[in-house]
């Protein structure tokens, strides 16, 4: 699956008020912390905290994750084609 699609599993899922984590997402931690660090830095959501260790340790809290105006543009532009 491409970065985006996977972006918008994760939106389709904070919409529909399910739970986001790398367990339910079938990702390694790595890849879901990316994944969400993208999201932030985006502006699609809010309250998310990302801790990395030094010993390449990542932790993803998420569990007051909201999704943003621009986080449901994104699903309305994936849906009408237009990304």
């Amino acid at each position: 699956m491409e970065e985006k699609e996977k972006i918008y599993a994760i939106l389709k899922r904070i919409e529909a008020d399910q739970p986001v984590n790398q367990e339910v997402m079938e990702l390694e931690a790595g890849a879901f912390a990316d994944i969400m660090e993208e999201l932030i830095d985006s502006r699609m959501v809010e309250n998310v905290k990302i801790s990395r260790s030094g010993n390449g340790m990542v932790t993803v809290r998420a569990t007051e994750i909201k999704m943003t105006r621009r986080g449901l543009d994104f699903i309305l532009l994936k849906e009408s084609g237009r990304i």
